[in-house]
């Protein structure tokens, strides 16, 4: 027999599709989330999450990236040196699956194994496709969003002729300023547009 501590359960859900248990510590949430105002959802979304994000792109890259930090504000300051927190990772705010965790929000796909995945999940609602090997794939997603990262600093343009070609012949172009009140930073290339899927 088993005893909860009631009072310490902060939001419960039914995982219908764990098939083994599964423990681990509580994701903290970042200043990114606390930026985006998820503190009061953040339990809620912890056991219920939407699980409508997938990225698609080389593994080991992404990897890296997501054990990156990103931050909003200053950091905490610790023997006169910033002091950025675990929660600041990256993979700590899109939580991606993985077979030692019970609760995540972000499907990763490697790009060079995408043909054997697709179609995608009917519930991904978003899609990042980071590289060349992701971005050939793109006629081939079927998603509201579908975000692309280009890498210029390569000879080989094949991905961004494809995008150009998608916006030339089917899209309908969107402002990112207008539409989404977002200017690119200096030295970062943006292009928007829709269409029918």
């Amino acid at each position: 027999m088993s005893k909860w501590m009631l009072p310490k359960i902060k939001a419960v859900s039914v995982l219908r599709e764990l098939t083994v248990p599964v423990r681990g510590a509580r994701p903290e949430l970042g200043s990114v989330g606390r930026w985006f105002n998820l503190g009061g959802r953040w339990n809620q979304l912890l056991v219920a999450p939407p699980r409508d994000l997938a990225i698609v792109g080389t593994r080991r890259w992404l990897g890296d990236d997501l054990r990156a930090f990103l931050s909003v504000g200053e950091p905490a300051v610790a023997d006169g040196r910033s002091v950025l927190q675990e929660a600041d990772r990256i993979a700590g705010l899109i939580l991606a699956e993985d077979v030692s965790v019970a609760t995540w929000f972000t499907r990763i796909y490697s790009s060079a194994r995408l043909a054997d995945e697709l179609p995608l999940p009917g519930d991904v609602r978003a899609v990042v496709l980071d590289g060349t090997g992701a971005i050939k794939y793109l006629g081939e997603i079927e998603s509201p969003v579908v975000v692309c990262i280009l890498d210029r600093s390569i000879a080989d343009e094949s991905a961004a002729e494809l995008i150009f070609q998608l916006r030339s012949t089917r899209g309908e172009p969107l402002s990112l300023n207008q539409t989404f009140g977002w200017r690119p930073p200096a030295g970062v290339e943006a292009l928007a547009f829709t269409v029918p899927l």
